[in-house]
């Protein structure tokens, strides 16, 4: 046997772990935005497809603006887009602080 075929089931198992891995990290992320339109007062709510969707834009700001603008453009006529997303952006890592500290108790 040579060294490539030896290491083939360890890769297959790194693969399946980083897959789950970021399949939990989905999921928290997930109810962190969710956490976080709920605390704000908006009436929203993203399912897994729809961040599925959102995560094929790289900058988490710009996936926050890009929702708000096709769904909910009418925010943006008492808030200025980018102070929203921030806002939102925020909210998500506070509750994702509160996760990690948790956690750690």
């Amino acid at each position: 046997m040579n060294h490539l075929q030896s290491d083939a089931p360890a890769t297959a198992a790194m693969s399946t772990a980083v897959r789950e891995m970021r399949h939990v990290d989905r999921e928290v992320q997930l109810a962190a935005y969710n956490a976080a339109f709920t605390e704000l007062g908006l009436r929203f709510r993203w399912d897994a497809p729809m961040f599925e969707w959102l995560c094929g834009i790289e900058c988490e700001k710009a996936r926050v603006t890009r929702y708000i603008e096709q769904y909910h453009a009418h925010l943006l006529n008492a808030y200025d887009a980018p102070f929203l997303s921030q806002l939102i952006f925020d909210k998500k890592n506070e509750y994702l602080r509160g996760m990690a500290g948790a956690g750690a108790n």
